[in-house]
């Protein structure tokens, strides 16, 4: 997270020390929500561990999946620009519960940890009405490629039982997205803005990795990072 906060502080600080009059490059910061599907995932959780083991662990639709970004553009035409767009965001979720087994009541830890999901996407945006006016609204689409890496991690233990299951899960997938939203300019020189926007994307990471530990049912188990879903965001940019 510190690399990604880095880089985005270098980025304003080289669009802060642009030229006041605007021109045709843009750079937006921005912290945006996301609503993966992670349907897999979500299930694994509630019916392999929380079914099987009657604990009640958080699924990642307890929580927030917050990201921050940047977006870097040129204008190309009046109606049209193209750029870049880089995320990076980390997350976990945890827990520990007492389950009662044949060996007494045990305490069982849960963790699932994305210590890194980035992507890069090359971007196009529409603005209809072109780019004049206080608030210019735009259509945007775009591709690139996204990584995840993950760890998940089961323990069961009391003083006799000593019981754990491990799974680490990384790789690059194919990232799209398509999305609509509008640029509000704050100063009568057009310089800077805030921009909201709405989009979906369709991104899915879904193999066979390894399972280590005594948990494991099998040496292999299906990992499945699903980030498909909509994305709301909000930033501040500048022109220059």
């Amino acid at each position: 997270m510190r690399l990604g906060l880095g880089f985005l502080m270098f980025v304003c600080l080289i669009s802060a020390s642009a030229q006041d009059s605007p021109g045709p490059w843009s750079t937006t910061l921005y912290l945006q929500q996301s609503w993966p599907k992670q349907t897999e995932t979500n299930r694994q959780i509630k019916q392999d561990i929380n079914g099987a083991f009657g604990t009640h662990f958080q699924t990642w639709d307890d929580v927030a999946n917050l990201n921050v970004g940047v977006l870097a553009f040129r204008d190309l035409t009046p109606q049209w620009k193209v750029g870049l767009e880089f995320d990076y965001s980390s997350g976990r979720i945890h827990g520990t519960e007492t389950v009662a087994t044949m060996a007494g009541p045990a305490s069982m830890s849960f963790e699932q940890k994305y210590s890194t999901y980035a992507d890069l996407l090359a971007l196009v945006h529409y603005r209809p009405l072109g780019p004049e006016g206080q608030w210019v609204p735009f259509l945007s689409a775009g591709a690139g490629l996204a990584y995840d890496k993950d760890r998940t991690l089961l323990t069961l233990r009391n003083f006799l039982l000593d019981e754990r299951l491990q799974v680490d899960n990384s790789g690059w997938f194919p990232i799209l997205t398509v999305g609509a939203g509008a640029d509000l300019y704050l100063t009568k020189a057009r310089t800077w803005y805030v921009e909201v926007g709405l989009s979906y994307s369709w991104a899915r990471l879904k193999h066979r990795v390894n399972a280590s530990g005594s948990l494991a049912s099998s040496p292999t188990v299906t990992a499945d990072t699903d980030s498909t879903g909509p994305n709301l965001w909000v930033g501040y940019g500048r022109r220059f």
